[in-house]
């Protein structure tokens, strides 16, 4: 699954994402590029559950 993620900007950026991912489920791969603003999640977990994660961590997805 890929999202764009606008106001990823950092490194800490990129460590809150990964951990609001992680919550849900811990096996998650996560690359995230802050050039392109494009984080790729390979998960178990469903695309709302993880947009759901990402806007309670204040990183909204689309």
């Amino acid at each position: 699954m890929q999202f764009s993620i606008a106001r990823m900007s950092c490194g800490g950026c990129v460590k809150s994402i990964t951990a609001a991912i992680a919550s849900i489920d811990a096996n998650a791969k996560v690359e995230a590029d802050t050039a392109t603003k494009l984080v790729t999640v390979e998960t178990s977990a469903s695309r709302e559950d993880i947009l759901s994660a990402l806007d309670a961590a204040g990183y909204p997805a689309t």
